[in-house]
Formats: C-alpha cells, sequence, structure tokens
C-alpha cells in the first residue's frame, strides 16, 4: 500500500481541480498509478501528463523506452522499471539490451542510437555528470533536438519517480527486480 491513498475518482478531488482531472482523463483514459498520487496537485498532475504527452509524441517511441529504462534503472525507481519493460519490448527494444540496463553490464551488439542514450543516462542520471565525448557522441548520433528530449525524457521520469519513490507506491508486473547499484 502506498502511503497516501490514491486518487482515482472525480469525487475526490477538489471543485477547483477537476477540469485538471478531465484533462488528465483525457490524455489516459484513466488515472495511472502515478498520476493517483500527483492528482494531490491536480495542476501540476494536469501539466506533467502534458509533458510526458509531449515528450512521447517528440521521440521515436524505442528511443523513448530506452531512454525511460535507463533512467528507472539509474535511479533506480522500481514501479517504472516494471511498468515500461512490457512496452519496451513491444516496441522493439531487444531482451538482451533490457537485461543490459538492468544489471549495469555491458551492452550487446546494439545500434549507436542505443548505445548513445544507454551511456547517456548512465552518466546523466547514476554520475550526475557528463563527460565531453559522451555528449559529443549524443549530440551527433541524435541531434540538438533529440538530445534535449532524451535528457528530458530522463528528468521527467526522476521527477515522477520521487513521488512514487517517496509515497512507497509498490510495483506490478512480471519485470526482473533491479540489483543494487554499486556504491
Amino acid at each position: 500500500m502506498p502511503r497516501l491513498e490514491r486518487i482515482t475518482e472525480a469525487s475526490q478531488v477538489p471543485p477547483e481541480g477537476l477540469a485538471d482531472f478531465e484533462a488528465v482523463m483525457a490524455s489516459r483514459g484513466r488515472i495511472n498509478a502515478p498520476q493517483s498520487l500527483i492528482m494531490y496537485s491536480p495542476a501540476l498532475s494536469s501539466r506533467a501528463t502534458a509533458l510526458n504527452d509531449a515528450l512521447r509524441a517528440a521521440l521515436d517511441p524505442h528511443d523513448y523506452e530506452v531512454a525511460v529504462l535507463v533512467a528507472a534503472r539509474e535511479q533506480p525507481i522500481e514501479f517504472v522499471w516494471h511498468a515500461h519493460v512490457p512496452t519496451a519490448l513491444k516496441v522493439g527494444v531487444s531482451e538482451e539490451l533490457v537485461e543490459a540496463i538492468r544489471t549495469g553490464g555491458d551492452l550487446p551488439e546494439v545500434g549507436d542510437r542505443e548505445r548513445v542514450i544507454v551511456n547517456l543516462g548512465r552518466e546523466i542520471v547514476g554520475r550526475r555528470r557528463v563527460a565531453q565525448d559522451t555528449f559529443d557522441a549524443a549530440r551527433e548520433e541524435l541531434g540538438e533536438k533529440a538530445l534535449i528530449e532524451v535528457l528530458m525524457t530522463m528528468g521527467n521520469y526522476l521527477m515522477i519517480g520521487c513521488v512514487l519513490t517517496a509515497a512507497e507506491m509498490e510495483p506490478s508486473g512480471a519485470a526482473p527486480p533491479l540489483p543494487n547499484l554499486p556504491s
């Protein structure tokens, strides 16, 4: 059980937040687990949903899911990891890449685009800095626009992860758990 009651019904939202509740419902068709906590601030919830929608629209689904997985692994954010592994597999992220991200191990034979996204995420999220050669490789491979979109996607999930982790939202799903990161 999370530390906060999940807000999933309009009746749980104050009148001034109903338009924001409806905006999230219009986007998602439901109030998902993260939104059920963020909905304690309906205006932020609708804006967070709009940002998430914009990031999903901006990036190729494969790139988006690789960025989400590496951010979830490096933070770590178990709930996001479990929620996104099935989606990543559906959009063509290989099981071998998912496992390499999960364990923090060497990457299998992957494309340059996947490699730069994983390396970028490992550095910015895991080490809190990005080496010049990593940045240059990402900029070269992704272009400046997609580079920013990948970084924003990672940051968006770190923000969501703060809420999920603090509220102790338990993951669901069949994805293997994230191992402990080395200190």
